[in-house]
């Protein structure tokens, strides 16, 4: 490709990032770090627009750098373009010492262009699909990259993006938390669309749809893959089966369901639990629960006239489990890891069902200890807590494990059941702790 076009190119996407920066609100991210170093690739993957590029521009601090953005109408690279992308920072950046890479996955064979110039720089790459860390990858980078998943805002960055100092002792800190927490239920943490017009989820989704999951995957069920995305996200918790949504999309095979399903996954639009079993292969062909990535998107793609808010807590409190097992930190030590309150490296998460129809909305697998939560909204309601209560105490007895939660929208209380002690905790403590 023409340098000088390239160069052009490149001061456009600077200066862009530049005036972005200025007006944005730092968010320090809880619990992640990013320290780039030579000969280790950080890998920054998350859904788009959560705030990957401004995160890793901010853990540069001053050191002298280069960045391109490849997801560029203006950009139509093949592999043999890189060295002219080289050129151009060279040309324009004298001697970069960190070089950002934005999707850099859109230009084939990427990943041996990276092995070679991390061998004498310090390179940051950030991609919202999660294939980036693909076979490919770890082939030619094995040992040598160090991977950060940036997800939508927490509710504690959430809460800083709000500049509000909360005290969980203050009465009048606790009414606002909760009226804030509410806010956030319904919003989401997508950065942009805190700031602007929620109809801006409804155009990321568009974009995820379209530019993550038609344009890179091409599928050759277009409308099918549509009309799933949007099932999906519309049922948070509920159980489905490949073959049922086989049936209800009138799509040939099980198979290319599953495909599509990991297309979904892979761009961070949704992510999936299995049912809880001792045995992998009853994990792997049991009914999945499905949530968004995002209850701000779930709310902007359903268009429900009235809210399920017990589906929106329970989705909630899913992303919640999904980004401490996902959100490590790239530079820090597994003992460091284990003693972050937020980061838990080795949670698996599940949901539970017996043959009696008991069910238990997360069973927590760390090592080999169990914890088994319940999500409640409404624990004013007499059969719904029992049935809540009861589940716990089935599961309990089948995993052997006495740690037991019920995450309320407003309750707290110790209850003991059938000898079991049961933790009632409001929403927004169980977020905070």
């Amino acid at each position: 490709m023409d340098t000088e076009k390239l160069k052009r190119i490149i001061t456009d996407q600077e200066e862009d990032m530049a005036e972005k920066f200025k007006r944005e609100n730092i968010i320090p991210r809880e619990k992640i770090t990013c320290s780039p170093k030579v000969d280790i690739a950080t890998v920054i993957t998350g859904p788009r627009r959560a705030g990957k590029s401004i995160f890793s521009f901010h853990s540069i601090k001053n050191q002298p750098y280069a960045y391109i953005n490849f997801d560029d109408e203006r950009l139509n690279l093949k592999t043999s373009d890189l060295n002219d992308v080289l050129e151009a920072f060279y040309s324009l950046k004298g001697a970069p010492e960190v070089f950002l890479f934005d999707e850099i996955q859109n230009v084939a064979g990427w990943e041996k262009f990276i092995s070679r110039i991390i061998k004498t720089k310090k390179v940051i790459i950030t991609g919202s699909n999660a294939n980036l860390l693909s076979s490919e990858l770890s082939t030619h980078l094995a040992g040598r990259h160090k991977d950060i998943v940036l997800m939508p805002f927490s509710f504690r960055e959430f809460l800083q993006f709000k500049n509000f100092n909360y005290n969980i002792y203050s009465t009048k800190s606790i009414s606002k938390i909760k009226s804030l927490l509410f806010e956030y239920m319904q919003k989401g943490g997508f950065p942009l669309a805190l700031k602007l017009n929620p109809s801006h989820l409804i155009e990321l989704f568009s974009d995820i749809l379209e530019k993550d999951i038609l344009l890179r995957y091409k599928p050759r069920h277009a409308s099918a893959v549509r009309e799933m995305s949007k099932l999906l996200i519309a049922n948070p918790g509920s159980e489905i089966t490949y073959n049922k949504l086989k049936n209800i999309l009138k799509i040939e095979s099980v198979h290319t369901v599953q495909k599509y399903m990991g297309y979904f996954e892979s761009a961070y639009l949704v992510f999936k639990l299995n049912r809880f079993s001792y045995k992998l292969k009853e994990q792997v062909s049991s009914p999945k629960k499905v949530y968004s990535i995002d209850t701000g998107l779930l709310n902007a793609v359903a268009f429900s006239t009235s809210p399920n808010h017990g589906k929106l807590m329970e989705n909630l409190i899913a992303i919640e489990l999904f980004r401490r097992k996902s959100a490590c930190p790239a530079d820090k030590s597994f003992a460091e890891l284990c003693s972050a309150q937020t980061i838990e490296p080795d949670l698996d998460f599940y949901y539970w069902r017996d043959y009696g129809n008991h069910e238990v909305d997360f069973v927590l697998k760390k090592g080999n200890k169990y914890e088994l939560l319940q999500s409640c909204w409404d624990a004013s309601n007499p059969l719904t807590m029992e049935r809540k209560v009861s589940s716990l105490i089935k599961a309990a007895e089948e995993l052997k494990t006495s740690k037991l939660t019920i995450v309320t929208w407003d309750e707290e209380k110790e209850i003991t059941e059938a000898g079991f002690e049961i933790t009632i905790i409001p929403l927004y403590k169980w977020l905070l702790r």
